[in-house]
């Protein structure tokens, strides 16, 4: 008989284990797919997904202005030297103001010749053509001139000191965000995308009456940041001599992601 006995123990533990087993693998089943059906699978279920959007505004940190200084001459030389003299001068002037020299970038640098055309009529025995003489008279060198400004209120005394020297073709200034800068108002806006995409995925879940599980995935649309830039343009020539004042206003960093939830 006791060997009889001994089965049914074994049989009982086998039996109590089997079923302890079974509803261990239901427990963990339920935590992770949110399913008593251990035959139904995470990939079974349907995401749920919303959108988020996050913006940051704040004050461009960071202006660039441009220039030209030309030159005409009937020797290249001279024309080289008086274009070197004035920016040099130009330079000068920028760094008495408290623009280093590495933010004074030459973009551009080029010479060329001034033609005197004249027409010469050549008279064949036959056939009447026409030939034309080009004569250098002298010549044009330019320069131009990048400046980035890591303080926008220069602005206003940059644009004047370089008008004082002469320059021509001031452009500027291009308001904008330094790199830096940027990159922190991204992050800021990120932060602020997702946590309106996590609200708005719980009011929309409790309104619908599901249950939000964990989050499967997120996706950073990425969209482009206008900055618009404030272009200012002031004539050489011009008899106002009053001083220049930039209004650099604000411009805004927008991110938008997309979250995915699993639901049950």
């Amino acid at each position: 008989m006791k060997p009889f006995s001994d089965l049914k123990l074994i049989l009982k533990s086998a039996l109590l284990s089997a079923v302890f087993t079974v509803l261990l693998l239901m427990l963990v089943n339920y935590f992770f797919n949110h399913s008593w059906n251990l035959f139904l699978g995470s990939s079974n279920m349907q995401p749920f997904t919303v959108q988020g959007t996050g913006s940051v505004t704040q004050k461009p940190d960071e202006a660039k202005i441009s220039f030209t200084v030309t030159k005409t001459a009937p020797v290249l030389k001279d024309a080289q030297d008086q274009t070197n003299t004035q920016t040099n001068t130009i330079v000068s002037d920028l760094r008495k103001i408290g623009i280093a020299q590495k933010d004074i970038r030459t973009s551009n640098y080029s010479s060329y010749p001034i033609y005197n055309n004249s027409t010469i009529r050549m008279m064949p025995v036959r056939i009447p053509s026409y030939q034309t003489s080009r004569t250098i008279t002298g010549y044009t060198v330019s320069e131009n001139i990048n400046v980035t400004l890591h303080n926008i209120i220069k602005a206003n005394n940059v644009i004047d000191a370089i008008t004082k020297d002469k320059a021509e073709n001031i452009s500027g200034p291009n308001l904008m965000f330094s790199n830096k800068t940027r990159q922190a108002l991204v992050n800021k806006a990120r932060i602020k995308a997702i946590n309106n995409a996590k609200e708005e995925a719980q009011s929309m879940a409790d309104a619908a009456g599901i249950h939000l599980g964990r989050i499967i995935n997120i996706r950073e649309n990425n969209i482009p940041y206008p900055i618009e830039p404030m272009m200012y343009g002031k004539t050489v020539n011009s008899t106002n001599n009053s001083a220049t004042q930039i209004n650099p206003g604000e411009d805004t960093i927008t991110e938008t992601v997309t979250l995915s939830y699993e639901t049950w």
